[in-house]
């Protein structure tokens, strides 16, 4: 295996998520680094059981190395160069993302991986096209956020009025990025990238399956097919869950007793399924407009469950008690996989659907100082 400085190179490409594609035969990568003259090896590295690693290595002689073999599904890969005997840190690692397909890639550069022209990969070339007409506008956002940031000593000059556009640039420009997916989407509607930016932007941590099901269904069946594709397909089956007009998926979860509680055992109530934790601030400060909801609708056939994302039962149970919270608290103490979260694809608090007498979900995310209101609106 290749020593721990390899774990520094990974790190920089931390965020990089598992790709797919159809394709055939094998890969051959080649890289070219006439300039390179010292020893040196190159490490092909990638996504290996949901973790970054080494999958082949070999020594760099004259300059040249070459990879063969094979993905059953092209993937981000990390290219990375190690001269032998050389000092290695975060800032100097010689390393370069791409996408891996079996197809002929190759590197070219004088000396330098990472300053490397990569050719024969058309996942990769699309992304880079992508990604460059994105980012001057993420550059604007940047220049923006920096300049107002409470780091910048000159940002306490600045008045609301000036904040406020600055707010407003970026909720514009943040809005222009997302349509810039949304049409590279639309026009690849038969390439991996298309399938891999609907998955990664289109649907994001947060979005309506409703809204976005219908370009899903337009991308080409194979890709449809494809384990990603798939994967995007199970993406969108489980946000409808939680959708208002759907027939609630039902659970059954330990209480803080560690009791197990089903939720179809309140059918005939109406009942907020609510997601929190007790290291989650915004739940926190929620949890009052919460209690003050259930104490004015506790009468009127009305229950709340809360499902925690906490790991530990002392917090938990801690933060019940600090907050006032005298309904039905459940969790298997498993932090973000928690089973019922997981089946509901809650990937950020605070969250919660109301479902109604016949378990039907009727609303979703009521917060505020008028959720007793909101709640209302519902509960006859």
């Amino acid at each position: 295996m290749i020593a721990m400085n390899l774990k520094k190179i990974i790190m920089l490409v931390a965020g990089l998520g598992p790709l797919t594609l159809m394709a055939q035969g094998g890969y051959i990568i080649t890289g070219k680094l006439p300039g390179l003259t010292v020893p040196a090896k190159a490490y092909l590295v990638t996504l290996q059981n949901g973790a970054w690693k080494e999958k082949d290595s070999v020594a760099i002689v004259n300059g040249k190395f070459q990879f063969k073999g094979s993905v059953s599904e092209p993937q981000q890969a990390i290219m990375a160069v190690r001269r032998n005997g050389a000092p290695e840190s975060r800032t100097q690692s010689d390393n370069l993302g791409f996408f891996l397909e079996n197809s002929n890639i190759v590197f070219t550069a004088t000396d330098s991986i990472i300053r490397s022209k990569i050719t024969g990969s058309v996942a990769d070339r699309e992304s880079r096209e992508l990604e460059a007409t994105i980012r001057p506008i993420t550059k604007n956002i940047m220049r923006l956020n920096n300049k107002f940031s409470k780091s910048n000593k000159t940002s306490v000059n600045y008045s609301a009025e000036e904040r406020k556009t600055a707010s407003d640039s970026v909720a514009n420009w943040v809005a222009e990025i997302k349509n810039i997916r949304l049409k590279f989407v639309q026009s690849h509607l038969n390439t991996f990238m298309g399938l891999y930016t609907y998955n990664t932007a289109i649907l994001g941590s947060k979005f309506d399956p409703a809204a976005v099901e219908p370009l899903f269904k337009k991308l080409a069946p194979q890709l449809q097919s494809s384990p990603l594709g798939k994967l995007t397909a199970d993406r969108i089956a489980i946000a409808k869950r939680g959708q208002a007009g759907i027939k609630v998926t039902d659970f059954t979860q330990a209480d803080v007793n560690g009791k197990p509680f089903t939720l179809s055992s309140l059918r005939g109530k109406y009942v907020l399924v609510d997601f929190w934790a007790s290291w989650c601030a915004p739940c926190r400060a929620e949890n009052p407009n919460v209690r003050k909801a259930y104490q004015a609708l506790k009468d009127k056939n009305f229950e709340i469950v809360s499902v925690s994302l906490d790991a530990g039962k002392s917090q938990w149970v801690d933060a019940i008690n600090k907050d006032g919270m005298p309904w039905i608290h459940v969790s298997d103490l498993k932090g973000w996989k928690n089973d019922v979260a997981v089946m509901y694809g809650v990937n950020s608090v605070p969250q919660n659907f109301l479902i109604n007498p016949e378990g039907v979900v009727v609303a979703r995310d009521l917060r505020g100082d008028d959720l007793t209101a909101k709640l209302s609106a519902f509960i006859k």
